[in-house]
């Protein structure tokens, strides 16, 4: 009963006067007039709580890679870091060591996920294993960088493939193979991964499965030497600490292979960082 009661003073109430409605209707209108111009047509507007091309881009604008560090706090280091990557790698005054690149990798389930600004293949287990300085690393990712961000004497190359390791304590060991396409051969990799390429084709944050095990033992030329140094992620938050080790074979690509990394995003733009200064850091040059 009391229930129904309730219910019929809630219906007896008088409706809100013309005045009342039309101060909140005004309200309305003033609110989203103000939240509209406070957008700029920038793509970091849409911050969806992941880092995408959405929170920073590759052009000369107002999220170019000359203003990552002064986008977010967390980002200062790509700003002012005294080890940021990528570099330009000197051949002439690398020091010299002999010493094989300590792999161990084995085939294993993944995902493919176009990240907007790249195409990252995900491993879900953790069986490939890579050795730096003592230290064993898992291989988590593997993306794709046109043109290439590393430069060999002030040349850069049409792309680059980054192989992403961690350890235990998140931190980060990545090889890296340059690719060109002066020989017009076709790289075995992205001819493995092109069926998903054109499935994720302009579908930011897309992802699929890929049915068979990947393999990535033959991606790294075993006879090829190596550069070394200590640089950072090459992305926002920009993060130091991680080894770097370029391979110093370039590897083969075909022109319509690079194209098809371009078909991440629905326009098209490179996602290469420029060169950073080198500093007080020491490149050295293995010798398998």
């Amino acid at each position: 009963m009391a229930r129904a009661r309730r219910g019929r003073q809630n219906a007896a109430a008088s409706p809100p006067s013309l005045a009342l409605q039309l101060q909140v209707a005004s309200l309305v209108i003033v609110f989203v007039f103000a939240f509209s111009s406070a957008i700029t047509p920038t793509r970091a507007d849409h911050v969806e709580g992941h880092m995408s091309h959405e929170m920073f881009g590759y052009e000369n604008d107002a999220t170019g890679p000359a203003k990552w560090g002064s986008l977010h706090k967390e980002w200062a280091v790509c700003g002012d870091g005294k080890k940021q990557s990528p570099i330009d790698i000197t051949t002439v005054e690398p020091q010299k060591v002999k010493e094989p690149l300590m792999q161990a990798y084995k085939a294993g389930a993944t995902t493919i996920q176009n990240r907007g600004h790249d195409y990252m293949l995900k491993w879900k287990d953790g069986n490939s294993k890579l050795t730096v300085q003592g230290k064993e690393y898992t291989l988590k990712q593997v993306h794709w960088h046109e043109p290439s961000e590393h430069t060999i004497n002030g040349t850069r190359f049409d792309a680059e493939m980054h192989m992403v390791h961690e350890d235990p304590s998140m931190a980060r060991a990545v090889v890296s193979v340059l690719l060109s396409t002066k020989a017009g051969q076709p790289n075995a990799v992205l001819t493995e991964m092109a069926p998903h390429f054109k499935n994720l084709a302009g579908k930011e944050k897309a992802e699929e499965e890929v049915k068979e095990p990947v393999d990535p033992s033959t991606w790294v030329d075993k006879t090829s030497g190596y550069y070394r140094y200590d640089g950072s992620l090459t992305t926002p938050p920009c993060t130091e600490g991680v080894i770097w080790t370029i391979m110093s074979k370039i590897g083969d690509a075909s022109k319509e292979q690079i194209d098809l990394l371009k078909t991440v995003a629905t326009t098209v733009e490179p996602n290469a960082r420029p060169a950073q200064k080198l500093n007080d850091r020491i490149v050295r040059y293995f010798e398998v």
